[in-house]
């Protein structure tokens, strides 16, 4: 993680900073979402394929076992197969919108150096800190949650009396791997396989908390800047307009990219949910169950995260457009020409509109929905608790 010296010199020595920290860098460039990554092509390649066969095999496991395993198994197998396949469609959606994402990094870019040598430089950087600490604790959550899962897998075969070996995760894969080294080779192909796929799914969680945080933090300094400057010119209230343009624009940019992927983690998380609750209640009234709550507690939390995550960044979108307005109408508009002052209703209009994050074009996302799928996914557990 940069140091504060490191960040302040790059600021006021207008030189091209680092947006995100090395964790995320690392993770974006891993995904193929950095503008910077060599090799783009081939390494969506080697996604593609990587993803698209050993998700073959997951789900070919579900089905063949689908009517001999109790239903608990078969939410089981169900609840580690949807993650995966939720990483295969973000990773879609981002190189779809690779020319956004690029858009995105270089507006990221140049408001930091906008920012280089001016008085809201300390501001800018106590924001950044604050990304840089939020976006690795919600890689390291999801990172944890796939070791705690694999760790779980190991100690429930250790502790199976049954001489069958097993894998991390469940596939039916087309050919004999109980033996040496076939099997050391599969269990360590889904080691890695889990352990990169779990980061790239906090990746792009982290992706969107960063961008959301600079756009209030450019918000904040928009607001703050019109405040603390006395009006002196129709000049100076047309600057005001125009940043909030810019800011909008960017808004657009953030909402045209995550709309999807928000869509997915609604449709998915909710069953997801919902199937790890179930997990968990019945690991907790089981007398063997603590190996089965280790797996699947660490996953539960991650996931609550990440619905969190993508809710509070349409509430925090609606919070900010909200101090736009506010600032705008406290504004000494009575010292003002009434025809600049009139620039104002547009602004203020414009404000109680809001940024949208939607999911899917379809609702706002908000604290409202966050409940509402906690709530779907308690109703459909007890459902599911009952039928046992």
């Amino acid at each position: 993680m940069c140091s504060t010296g490191f960040l302040l010199n790059n600021l006021y020595t207008m030189t091209t900073i680092s947006i995100a920290n090395h964790i995320l860098k690392f993770g974006l460039h891993a995904a193929v979402t950095w503008p910077e990554t060599p090799l783009p092509y081939f390494r969506r390649f080697c996604w593609l394929m990587t993803l698209g066969v050993l998700q073959t095999y997951q789900y070919r496991y579900v089905i063949i076992n689908f009517k001999s395993n109790t239903i608990t198994e078969i939410i089981d197998n169900l609840s580690i197969c949807m993650p995966f396949t939720l990483v295969f469609c973000k990773l879609c959606i981002a190189w779809l919108y690779s020319s956004l994402v690029s858009d995105i990094f270089s507006t990221m870019e140049k408001d930091y150096q906008k920012s280089a040598g001016t008085e809201a430089t300390n501001f800018v950087l106590k924001a950044l800190h604050f990304s840089y600490r939020f976006t690795s604790v919600v890689i390291y959550m999801f990172v944890a949650s796939a070791a705690f899962y694999m760790f779980g897998s190991i100690m429930s075969q250790s502790a199976n009396t049954i001489t069958t070996r097993k894998f991390l995760l469940k596939m039916a894969l087309p050919f004999d791997t109980s033996e040496s080294p076939i099997y050391e080779l599969v269990i360590g192909i889904q080691f890695v396989y889990q352990g990169m796929t779990a980061y790239i799914f906090g990746v792009f969680t982290a992706l969107l908390l960063m961008v959301v945080l600079h756009l209030g933090c450019q918000i904040d300094l928009m607001c703050q800047k019109l405040t603390d400057i006395p009006y002196k010119s129709r000049r100076h209230l047309r600057l005001f307009i125009i940043r909030h343009q810019e800011i909008i624009i960017f808004a657009n940019k953030m909402e045209k990219l995550f709309t999807y992927m928000a869509l997915c983690q609604l449709l998915s998380n909710t069953l997801l949910i919902c199937c790890l609750g179930y997990i968990i209640v019945l690991a907790i009234q089981m007398n063997n169950g603590f190996v089965l709550l280790i797996k699947c507690l660490v996953f539960y939390i991650s996931i609550c995260m990440e619905v969190f995550v993508y809710c509070f960044a349409g509430e925090y979108l609606s919070i900010k457009s909200k101090l736009i307005c506010d600032t705008a109408y406290k504004l000494l508009w009575y010292d003002i020409d009434p025809s600049d002052s009139q620039l104002l209703i547009l602004v203020i209009l414009r404000a109680q509109k809001g940024f949208t994050f939607t999911f899917g074009k379809f609702a706002n996302l908000s604290m409202e929905s966050f409940a509402a799928i906690m709530k779907a996914s308690a109703s459909y557990m007890s459902v599911l608790l009952a039928m046992t």
